[in-house]
Order: structure tokens, then sequence, then C-alpha cells
């Protein structure tokens, strides 16, 4: 009975929350949906609201099969969870979806483990969904493939929160806003068009999280659409860029990364928000302290074993993200390894080491645990969209954003590094940030200037999937044999 448990459990784990945006106006898609739709006997209300709604079913459940048969859709079965008449869902999803589920389910089309608790492992899960073996057999006969399924055309990309995290439907539009919602279009109409992969995977799906957030990350050519979010319902807090899958891979894997089929190389700043904070205090913190802003000398009561630098430097980042010192050393504790010694650090303890690090960081100390790092990434975003602006428009070549790191083909690093310092002091006022290659990698690029100080080598093999997915991929778009921006001479 155990195992059996802790097989569904293993089974249920590899999952990904259902994507109410997923969409195709296709006309072999369409035929597709009115085939099935006429098994759906007992479904009352407007056809044309029915049909959509099972369209966005049918679609991410076959997104999901052609990535990986056996891998599952998360559905909630509370209807709070769909808003349908919001700027931000776009295709009206609302609970009528709950209704068009149980009519699939009646009719033995799709299949579904309704929401439990797993005593064993002291997880609760939600209901999960996936396609029945009548539906796979149909979506091997399909006459479209996946990817002309991809996100509605009218999704919103500028999105504002209030305080308590709740979308806010009825912003004001100015031309600021729209200024943003276009760059943002054009970005992500680039990144539609650009193939990005992780190369080696033979199956494109990652897991990520633990316990009760553990679930699986699908790596595939339609989950790319980026946008930009500000909170505590104004403009100048938060407004970084989410969405791509890269944002929620692990750090591992992206160094992993192809765009177009050519290596990815990532590049970022140096401990930026500590040397923003220095900046608004009018000190150029590598130019004029040039220390590492997280080595410490030893602590007294904290172990030796520790890695004094790695908590240092989690607990900096933690510090300057929260509004109280509790509310920081409970981060830490939250964000350090399972089972680590540094998980199980009190709060003195903690105190100790934050006590230090005010001590190094004299000039920037009142900003720790004052709920400055929504503001902080507010000035990181900047920095970021004029990145992203520079790449779309100039060079019209894919760059992927992690906050305050960034991934570009290979080729393009010291282009990439350049624009990093001078986006820098546009925003800031001071120059020389410290930027760092994030990926190790070999060769040499013919234009690249001063190769001989930087070590090169790149050490992943793509698989045969990733192969046959970019072949595929290139085909449809009708992409050439190399983009206009793939740099001459480049051999990788």
């Amino acid at each position: 009975m155990t195992e059996d448990l802790n097989n569904k459990y293993i089974e249920l784990i590899n999952a990904r929350p259902l994507d109410v945006h997923t969409w195709s106006d296709y006309p072999e898609v369409n035929a597709f949906v009115n085939d099935i739709f006429q098994y759906l006997k007992s479904i009352k209300g407007n056809e044309r609201i029915n049909k959509k709604l099972l369209k966005v079913l049918l679609l991410d459940l076959y997104v999901a099969w052609s990535c990986d048969p056996d891998l599952k859709i998360m559905f909630s079965r509370d209807n709070n969870a769909y808003k349908a008449k919001s700027r931000y869902n776009e295709i009206h999803v609302g609970k009528k979806i709950i209704q068009i589920v149980d009519e699939l389910v009646k009719e033995q089309i799709i299949l579904e483990q309704k929401g439990f608790n797993d005593r064993i492992n002291g997880i609760g899960f939600q209901a999960r969904l996936w396609a029945s073996d009548n539906l796979k057999i149909l979506f091997e006969k399909a006459k479209f493939n996946k990817f002309q399924v991809h996100n509605h055309d009218s999704r919103e990309p500028i999105v504002l929160k209030y305080k308590n995290k709740k979308l806010k439907d009825n912003y004001k539009e100015t031309q600021e806003v729209r200024r943003m919602r276009q760059i943002l279009t054009d970005y992500n109409l680039l990144l539609s068009n650009t193939h990005i992969d992780i190369v080696d995977l033979d199956k494109p799906v990652v897991q990520i999280g633990e316990g009760k957030k553990a679930m699986s990350l699908q790596i595939d050519q339609r989950d790319k659409y980026v946008r930009r979010i500000f909170n505590n319902n104004r403009w100048d807090r938060g407004g970084r860029f989410y969405g791509g899958w890269w944002h929620r891979c692990p750090k591992n894997y992206r160094e992993r990364i192809s765009l177009d089929d050519i290596p990815g190389f990532e590049v970022d700043f140096s401990g930026l928000h500590i040397v923003i904070l220095y900046a608004q205090a009018g000190i150029n913190y590598w130019a004029e302290v040039n220390e590492d802003p997280y080595f410490l000398h030893g602590i007294d009561n904290i172990d030796e074993s520790i890695d004094l630098r790695t908590s240092a430097k989690l607990l900096m980042l933690t510090a300057i993200n929260a509004d109280t010192e509790e509310e920081a050393f409970g981060a830490f504790r939250k964000q350090a390894d399972k089972g680590s010694l540094e998980k199980r650090l009190t709060n003195e303890q903690l105190g100790s080491l934050l006590t230090k690090l005010k001590e190094k960081h004299r000039p920037i100390a009142h900003k720790f645990a004052s709920g400055e790092g929504i503001k902080l990434m507010y000035v990181d975003s900047q920095i970021t969209e004029k990145l992203i602006e520079k790449f779309t428009y100039d060079y019209q070549c894919p760059i992927l954003t992690v906050h305050d790191s960034y991934i570009v083909p290979w080729g393009y690093d010291k282009i990439l590094e350049k624009n990093m310092q001078i986006a820098f002091e546009e925003v800031t006022g001071f120059s020389s940030p410290a930027v760092k290659h994030t990926t190790e990698y070999s060769d040499k690029v013919d234009n690249e200037p001063d190769q001989s100080s930087v070590t090169r080598r790149y050490k992943f093999s793509p698989s045969k999937r990733h192969r046959r997915d970019w072949e595929d991929f290139r085909s449809f778009k009708s992409k050439p044999e190399r983009e206009k921006w793939v740099l001459e001479g480049l051999v990788y």
C-alpha cells in the first residue's frame, strides 16, 4: 500500500499548472475542437464560449502530451481561481471551465485525479488532468503541430499589482504605459521567432521546487512570453520582467540554453543592488571601495564549517528586500538548502552576521531591513529595459533576462558587457559596474577582441530530441540558414 502511494506521488509530481493563455486560430485546430465538441452532450450555455474553453483545455493538454506523454496538468476547482473579466485574462476563461472538465471526464476524453492530501509525504495535491488513450490517439492523428499553439495575441504584457499582490485591472493608460507595452510586444515577437531550448535534454522537462512546491517545468517554444510586473500600485516599484520558462529554470540548466541552435552565454552584474545603494549614497563602489561585498571574517557564534561568504550574501540580499530583521532571518532560512547548517541558524546568530554586514557597509546600513528591495528592483528593471530595447531594435538579436543576469548568443557576450555598462551609467549616473561571465566556454569568435582574457569552454552536446525540434521549428517558421544577427565568421 505504501509503495502504491509513493508511486502515485512520483506520478503526480510530474505536472505543471494549466495555462489559460494557450491559444490557436489555425483552421486545423478549430476543426479538431469542433469534432470533440460534439461528444459534450449535456453541456449547456453559449456554444461559442464553451468551444473557446474546450480549446484552451485541449490545446494545453496537447502541448503537455507533445512534450512528455506522462506530464499532467494541475487544475484548480476553486471558482475564485478564474476571473473572466480581467485585462490579464484575454481569453476570458471563467469558472465555466470546471463544467467543461467534468463533461470531458464523463465522456472519458480526459482523465482526472481529484485533489487529495498525501499523508505519507505531507503534501496536498491539486487536481490533475491528462489525456485519455483515445485522446492521445487523436493527438497523434491531428493535422496541426505544437508550433501552431501559442499565446493569445491580446495578452497583456504590462501588469500592475496592489500592495496585497492582487492584480489591478483598471489602471490608467498613459503614453509611458503604451511605450513600455510596445517594447514588450516587439520583444515577445522576437522571442516567438527564436528557438530557445536546453540543448542536452532528452525529454524537455525539468523538475523545479521541493516538497509542496515541487512541479515540472516544460521547456517548449510556447512558454516564452515575457511580462513586466509593477507592484504596490505604483509604476516606480518593481517593474521586473517575468514569464519565459528560463525565469523559472534552475541556474545550472541556464548554461545549457541555446538560441536558434547557437549556444547562449550568461553575463551578470556583481552585487548590483549593493552597488546601486552605494551609487544613491554618492559612492562609486567598485572605483572607491572595490572589495568583495560579502567577505567577512569569522564570527564567534557561527559554526566554522559554514561558508560565511555564501551565508553573508544570502542574508544581505534578503535583508535589503525585507521590511524587518525578523522577516530577513525567516527569508534566509526559507532559502537555505534543505538539511543544511545554515537552515538551523538562529535569529541571534543571524543578528550577529547582519551586524557585521552593517559595520562593513556603514554608508548603506540604514537601508537594510527597510523594504528597499522593491525600489531597487525598479532601478534594475530600467537597466534591463534598456538592454531589451537595444538588442530588439538595434541588433535584432534575442536576449534572455533573469533580473540582473542576461543570456545572449555566442559571440555577443562582449557586446552585452559593453551595453550593460552603458545602461548602468544611463540609469544610475555612475560608471564601471562589475560584470562577470557565469558561463565558461572555449574556442574563438573571429571578431571578438582580447581573446586571451577569457577561458572558453562549451561542453554540452545537443540531444537528438533538440536537433529534431530545432529542424522542425526552423521549417515551420521558414527561417534562413543564418539569421541576420548571427556574427560573420562565427564558429563554435
